[in-house]
């Protein structure tokens, strides 16, 4: 019998449910107790909202779990849950998916979608083996990676937030990934990025380095 998925951050807890007669995710955010109760209740319910504006607005460009309700009040998300595998699994094994990653997230900020926590976490891949119709005509449509916990994200056109959401992703990838030849180059290719935005990561690179 597999695990039920459960994980607490320091924003919102995760737990795997049953709801409705089906697999779920529920995800709440956590109150702190540290703000004012009227002002953490307003807090949670701004970043609920947003999130699910994000996710529904996602949904147009790449592969994200589908919402089911949202609880505003009790700042809580039930979306479906997503049976797959971080892409921090399983990388070194499908390098092919580092240009399909980049090419995913160049949709994403095409939409004016800004992750705010682009790692190979916060992206599930899919196997297309053993699914139902459904999932499957997702998955050959949009390819087999989900993007996930948009809680830090934003909407925004400006050159300077999708060079700093790559910045970003560059520096946690070649992190984790440091093994894979060429991984970020290919990912960079898949993304196919401008002049323009290669001159400003660089800047915020410098800037980094600096402070």
């Amino acid at each position: 019998m597999s695990k039920e998925f459960y994980k607490k951050g320091a924003e919102a807890e995760l737990k795997q449910i049953i709801f409705e007669g089906q697999n779920a995710l529920s995800k709440k955010r956590i109150k702190k107790s540290y703000r004012d109760s009227k002002l953490d209740e307003d807090i949670r319910k701004k970043r609920t909202r947003s999130e699910v504006k994000l996710l529904q607005s996602s949904s147009q460009a790449v592969n994200v779990p589908k919402i089911i309700k949202v609880d505003e009040k009790n700042a809580e998300i039930i979306m479906e849950f997503i049976g797959g595998v971080p892409l921090k699994e399983v990388l070194a094994k499908k390098t092919e998916l580092c240009s399909l990653a980049g090419k995913k997230i160049r949709a994403l900020h095409d939409l004016g979608i800004i992750h705010g926590d682009l790692t190979t976490s916060n992206i599930l891949f899919v196997d297309k083996k053993n699914l139902d119709k459904e999932m499957l005509a997702r998955l050959e449509k949009k390819g087999e990676l989900f993007f996930i916990d948009f809680g830090l994200g934003s909407f925004s056109n400006r050159l300077e937030d999708k060079a700093v959401d790559l910045v970003v992703f560059k520096k946690t990838f070649n992190a984790t990934h440091s093994g894979i030849k060429d991984g970020w180059k290919k990912v960079f290719e898949g993304y196919s990025p401008s002049e323009e935005l290669i001159e400003r990561m660089g800047e915020i690179e410098k800037r980094a380095r600096y402070h």
